[in-house]
């Protein structure tokens, strides 16, 4: 299979907060994986990035490591790839999951059938998704609940379980069930306290109230609770399940932690075999995943695909999400997602009309759809060497006046990545006097070539 990247910048509507966090804008990478004519999608967010070793960079070096053996992988068997590639990446499971969401996508559109029929399912009848209401203010809360009427059920996220008043007032304006998100961030004590009221207003399901290591707490809010608790941050891997029947009614699993589709079904099946409810949710991504997540509807008892819902800028289309919550499935084969290159969402891309792999492919960084730094990557030696296809030159290059150090840094650590792609394992340019190159290409691993006085800069694939 042959491997792209661009990277993308999503923003919602609102800035989206949880007890742990607030998100104003969301990078990530979009892997592309051809074969055959045809390419299939998977999306790696850079979130929470100390925990899932997700940094743009980290990602892109990962990328890098295991692009010779993602060349030689065939197309027709993404679980065969995914075999290979887990170990490999087994301290990156965002990246692991793009790469496996986009080997079956690719698998799927290579047959000609939805990703559900490739995956063996029964075609999904009617499915539908929870809207989730980022913690804020309660009547900015209030607002945005009334601003999407008629969901089946809402997703609210509470910084502490006495927020009861935010409860109240949502309920005034909708009969639908509430699920309620603590994010890690409630204490026991009081969070048992409010039990009964939280039932009371209609919550039917909570949401990891506790940090992932208060096992014991968990459990013993398990042995009393009348609402369903399930585990999100307490489910990333196969080796959680065991601990979670234990300590909580259900699971929520989403494909970017658990490392893919095809330990996610595998995951499924234990979950609902042990007795345990169901859950898909998303990470904060765009249609490129959430078109796949919606492909496994139909092996769980709830959705919560909504974050499509909340972007003000996405990457593409594919799945349907109306102003109900209604999910209808593209009529394509694989997951149905589409790209919008030419689209805000897409800050370091090939240019309209460049291929990677060509000679003389041009690569640019954009700024709200506007390219503000570009390049070309061309199969050239390093002076003084004979030809090597394994070397490739970064030249041609056009660098906007108030262009940032990081949107250079992102054009750079890009072209290397597709250099490597393409089966590179050195990279050379010469130095541009541009503001903020030499600092965005000292942050992206190139270095002065010796002897100094060929003033060049060059990266190499680590040993």
């Amino acid at each position: 299979m042959r491997l792209a990247v661009h990277e993308i910048r999503l923003t919602d509507h609102d800035v989206w907060r949880s007890a742990r966090e607030a998100i104003p804008v969301q990078p990530g990478l979009l892997v592309e994986l051809s074969a055959g004519g045809r390419s299939g999608f998977g999306e790696a967010s850079a979130f929470m990035t100390d925990r899932y070793n997700s940094s743009l960079a980290a990602l892109h070096d990962d990328l890098r490591r295991v692009a010779a053996t993602l060349r030689a992988l065939p197309a027709d068997d993404p679980e065969g790839s995914w075999a290979v590639l887990a170990p490999l990446l087994a301290g990156s499971p965002f990246l692991l999951a793009a790469l496996d969401v986009a080997a079956h996508d690719l698998a799927a559109r290579l047959a000609g059938v939805p990703l559900w029929r490739h995956l063996g399912g029964e075609e999904p009848g009617a499915l539908h998704s929870s809207y989730s209401i980022g913690l804020d203010e309660p009547d900015v809360m209030v607002r945005k609940l009334r601003e999407q009427p008629g969901w089946p059920a809402y997703k609210v996220k509470l910084a502490a379980p006495g927020d009861l008043h935010i409860l109240r007032a949502l309920r005034e304006h909708t009969d639908a069930p509430f699920f309620v998100d603590g994010n890690c961030g409630w204490e026991p004590a009081a969070t048992l306290d409010a039990l009964e009221d939280m039932r009371a207003l209609g919550v039917e399901l909570l949401e990891q109230p506790f940090p992932r290591e208060r096992w014991e707490d968990a459990a013993a809010l398990k042995a009393v609770s009348p609402i369903p608790v399930y585990a999100d941050e307490s489910i990333t891997g196969p080796d959680d399940l065991d601990a979670c029947v234990g300590a909580f009614h259900g699971v929520n699993l989403k494909l970017m932690k658990a490392g893919g589709i095809t330990p996610a079904l595998r995951m499924l099946r234990r979950a609902r075999a042990a007795g345990l409810g169901t859950m898909l949710g998303c990470m904060p991504e765009s249609s490129a995943g959430v078109s796949a997540t919606a492909h496994l509807g139909p092996y769980v008892d709830h959705l919560d695909a909504d974050s499509i819902a909340l972007l003000a800028v996405d990457t593409g289309v594919g799945v349907l999400l109306d102003d109900r919550g209604r999910i209808t499935l593209p009529q394509a084969s694989g997951t149905g997602f589409v790209p919008d290159f030419a689209g805000p969402a897409f800050t370091v891309r090939p240019t309209l009309g460049g291929r990677p792999g060509w000679d003389g492919g041009a690569l640019a960084v954009y700024r709200e759809a506007v390219p503000v730094a570009a390049l070309v990557e061309r199969r050239r030696p390093l002076p003084g060497n004979g030809p090597s296809d394994s070397v490739r030159r970064l030249m041609d290059f056009s660098v906007e006046d108030g262009t940032g150090t990081e949107e250079i840094a992102a054009l750079l650590r890009t072209a290397v990545t597709r250099a490597v792609a393409d089966g590179a394992d050195t990279v050379w340019m010469r130095p541009e006097r541009a503001a903020g190159f030499a600092e965005a290409a000292r942050t992206t691993g190139f270095a002065a070539a010796t002897p100094a006085a060929e003033s060049l800069l060059v990266w190499k694939a680590p040993a």
